[in-house]
């Protein structure tokens, strides 16, 4: 009880002496910056979640995040991918809770999500019932799957992209890789919310079918390992490339949101446009000349 009271007694001394100090505080400059503090807009946030590929496009955003001091103030950047997951081992990782988990801890303006890469093989859902690879109905429950994911990632209202998977190098796989994201494109334009977009993936060809290539050109046209060795994911390279890409689309959905980022940009945004557009005119006059799956022929970065 003495202790108490102790306290009690140094805590009116001690608000007694802030009281005294009030006036300094109220100052016309202390209010001005109060002021700018409050009027500071809040932070755009961006999750990046799925599987092992969205590690990729988290890495190359994140560069160009560094490299600008104001998106640095402005963006946050959430790296939710955990390797080896996707739509059909609930039993590991549900995904249609888990991204409520996310959105609950982060509280994300935007959702990158890519995820795909390691379903081919059979369903375990939250319930953990299983659907084996193969069945007749193994394609109606992995679109049930991705529904449920779809719709829990946009519950909050945070804008969604989806990313389409980009060319892998083995045949099967690539082919499975091409049915996921047509399924992807339907589920989205049938669940038909203003916040959810199905973004294509990154094509390193310009035009016609896309095939898997290791080695192509980077931003300055030089010949680089864009892929690595396992034949799915990205180099540092290839982060760079497909950041270049994606970023256009995120931009442009904060800006339809009424979150644009101009204070940021500005007419640096068009410039970039128009400098990408360059280069991928120039990357698609090289391609056919330059990508290659052959070490010898490119100049490791």
């Amino acid at each position: 009880m003495g202790f108490r009271s102790g306290r009690g007694c140094w805590l009116g001394a001690a608000l007694g002496a802030a009281g005294a100090l009030l006036p300094l505080f109220s100052a016309p400059g202390m209010a001005a910056a109060g002021a700018a503090v409050a009027d500071a807009p809040a932070k755009i946030r961006i999750a990046f979640a799925g599987d092992s590929i969205v590690d990729n496009y988290w890495a190359g955003v994140g560069r160009i995040i560094e490299g600008n001091p104001c998106l640095k103030d402005a963006v946050e950047l959430g790296r939710f991918a955990k390797n080896g997951t996707g739509l059909t081992r609930g039993d590991r990782t549900y995904w249609p809770r888990e991204i409520k988990r996310v959105d609950a801890a982060f509280r994300p303006t935007l959702s990158v999500l890519s995820i795909g890469l390691n379903d081919q093989q059979f369903i375990v859902d939250g319930s953990g019932a299983r659907t084996a690879w193969g069945a007749p109905d193994w394609t109606d429950k992995y679109r049930h799957e991705l529904d449920e994911f779809l719709k829990a990632a946009v519950e909050t209202r945070a804008i969604v992209l989806l990313i389409g998977m980009p060319a892998m190098r083995d045949v099967k796989e690539n082919i499975a890789i091409s049915e996921k994201n047509a399924l992807f494109a339907e589920a989205v334009a049938a669940l038909g919310d203003a916040n959810l977009r199905y973004v294509e993936p990154w094509r390193l060809h310009a035009e016609g079918p896309e095939t898997f290539a290791s080695y192509g050109p980077d931003k300055s046209g030089r010949l680089v390992q864009i892929r690595t060795t396992d034949g799915e994911h990205f180099t540092t390279a290839g982060e760079d490339l497909a950041a270049s890409y994606l970023f256009p689309k995120i931009i442009e959905a904060l800006d339809e949101a009424g979150r644009g980022l101009d204070r940021c940009l500005g007419r640096q945004t068009k410039d970039q446009h128009q400098v990408r557009d360059q280069v991928s005119g120039q990357i698609s006059g090289q391609v056919s000349d330059k990508v290659t799956d052959d070490p010898a022929a490119a100049v490791r970065r």
